[in-house]
């Protein structure tokens, strides 16, 4: 069973325009200053305020989060604060569209920035009440909450970044029922899978890069807000600036990026796999995005296969305001339209570039004598 949960994030003058005016300029030490200026958000999942959804007691779903936001962060939990909730798993599945290499992955936190997409298998089970622990209420429920995180500067290449706002509140309520009590069916595990795919998803992690072929990006800091590659950038303002690179279809790129840390960064067109990046918890190497924010450093190496199409590739930083006064660019891709990479099929021999043609069958397991 499939769920779609479209979180967008609402500044509180959404949902109270007046206070401004009323409260704010009254008194500048008013506790809640933040709140009424708007800057302390809220999360609207489907357009709906702390909306409540049924789910059945054992049996996995497959939720499929979107973060329409244009700015901040947003990380979704179980509440682990609340009484007599659900115990819920979380198995992630694909981020940005795209399955992981080896999937599920048990996860606690989804970390979600403007534009990015996670599908992540949500199983419940009802448990012991906080004040009958001999005794199971049906239905129960579980709270998922979000964070709401806005640091838009940071301090160089170090990781930190400066929160501005940091707002904890319920998102979502599932009301897990049961048909059958006092043991409900419960669905298998998951087996762990890996998805045959197009070649342009071809496994780039062990590839050796042309160095003509490897850039570095940076997302600098302050103004003016530009992105940089090989140390040169341009800010697109009024009119558009000059290409920042150019680079042939049908190669492998490999970029060092910088900045990440307070700049998610978004690319069109061709979708680009983590080879490198320290210690964080939701970015894997090995794992493919289009928008990429990672939680705990500035850095990482990301490779993409430049497949088929020539012309314009976007980039831009996710953050609307940073887009908008000028952190944006664009690369131009050159050599014939329709040229692709001729070393997929040796690091990934399953991949396909025509019609999808079936899946992989599953190898015979080892039987020892």
């Amino acid at each position: 069973v499939a769920k779609m949960m479209r979180l967008e994030n609402w500044g509180n003058s959404r949902l109270d325009a007046v206070v401004w005016n009323q409260t704010l300029w009254k008194n500048s030490l008013y506790k809640n200053w933040k709140d009424d200026a708007g800057l302390k958000p809220y999360v609207a999942v489907n357009g709906q305020f702390r909306p409540k959804t049924t789910i059945k007691e054992g049996k996995w779903y497959r939720f499929r989060f979107v973060l329409a936001a244009i700015e901040q962060r947003v990380e979704v939990r179980v509440d682990p604060n609340a009484k007599n909730q659900a115990r819920c798993e979380f198995q992630l599945l694909a981020k940005d569209g795209v399955y992981l290499n080896e999937a599920p992955r048990p996860i606690e936190d989804i970390f979600l920035v403007s534009g990015s997409r996670a599908d992540v298998a949500i199983r419940c089970v009802c448990q012991p009440s906080f004040m009958f622990p001999w005794a199971t209420t049906r239905p129960c429920e579980s709270h998922l909450t979000y964070t709401a995180i806005w640091q838009p500067m940071g301090l160089g290449d170090t990781g930190l970044a400066v929160t501005v706002e940091e707002t904890t509140d319920r998102m979502l309520t599932l009301v897990t029922e049961s048909s059958v009590a006092p043991t409900p069916t419960m669905d298998p595990e998951i087996e762990p899978f890996a998805v045959r795919r197009p070649c342009y998803l071809a496994d780039l992690t062990k590839v050796t890069v042309a160095k003509e072929n490897t850039h570095s990006v940076d997302l600098p800091q302050l103004y003016p807000m530009m992105i940089k590659v090989d140390g040169k950038g341009y800010v697109w303002g009024h009119e558009q600036p000059p290409a920042l690179a150019e680079i042939p279809v049908g190669q492998i790129q490999e970029w060092h990026v910088t900045g990440i840390r307070y700049h998610p960064l978004h690319v069109h067109v061709n979708p680009y796999q983590i080879t490198s990046i320290y210690n964080d918890p939701y970015y894997h190497i090995g794992d493919w995005h289009d928008t990429f924010f990672p939680t705990g450093t500035g850095f990482a190496t990301i490779r993409f296969n430049i497949d088929t199409f020539t012309g314009k590739m976007i980039t831009h930083c996710h953050l609307l305001e940073h887009e908008d006064n000028g952190m944006m660019g664009w690369f131009k891709i050159t050599g014939k339209e329709g040229t692709t990479w001729a070393g997929a099929k040796t690091y990934d021999p399953t991949c396909y570039n025509e019609a999808f043609p079936g899946a992989v069958a599953p190898k015979k397991p080892v039987v020892w004598r």
